[in-house]
């Protein structure tokens, strides 16, 4: 949530929570708590034990309702506003430049998030930048017969069609047996 619309959520709170106690002619509380998906709260009863107190009373409140709020809205811009995490993804293996043996031509790969991947949060692979497979929530790939050479490999984060993250891309190095290996030549009669 970007401040400015917390700061206008706040104000418009404060309104109505002023309005309240300047009709009822008597002083007030506002309470504010921060749930654990990270929404604050703002009620004139306290929810939850560490919820924070702001008093108010009827004579804090001015001709002009409108401005009461914003006066109050800055001198309570202490309160903790928890931003959501960026959101963030790594790849683990393989690593940056590492050569990988193998005649198949197998490269698993493995990723970790700060992020719940869901059915709108997903993990995609790009394999020298293109998209391989559907975005998906597990964060492991295997890939099968990859040609031999230098690979790009990264991982990002789609919601709703959009890459919200991505990973570093790095280089991994496949090493393959050539199926045109130098065959003896045949022995010829002489």
């Amino acid at each position: 949530m970007k401040l400015s619309r917390f700061f206008k959520l706040l104000g418009s709170v404060l309104i109505a929570l002023i309005w309240t106690a300047a009709s009822s002619a008597q002083a007030s509380t506002i309470y504010s708590w921060t749930d654990e998906n990270g929404v604050v709260h703002f009620t004139d009863q306290p929810q939850t034990p560490d919820a924070t107190a702001y008093p108010l009373s009827v004579t804090e409140v001015s001709g002009n309702i409108e401005q009461t709020a914003d006066a109050i809205a800055t001198q309570t811009t202490d309160v903790a506003v928890v931003e959501e995490p960026e959101k963030t993804i790594t790849l683990v293996s393989p690593m940056h430049e590492q050569t990988i043996r193998n005649n198949e031509g197998i490269i698993n790969i493995h990723a970790v998030t700060n992020s719940k991947l869901n059915n709108q949060t997903q993990a995609q692979l790009v394999l020298d930048g293109v998209v391989k497979g559907d975005p998906q929530t597990e964060l492991t790939w295997t890939l099968d017969n990859v040609d031999r050479g230098s690979h790009q490999l990264q991982i990002q984060l789609v919601k709703g069609g959009k890459v919200i993250a991505s990973s570093d891309s790095i280089t991994v190095y496949l090493h393959r047996a050539t199926v045109k290996a130098n065959k003896p030549k045949p022995v010829q009669p002489r």
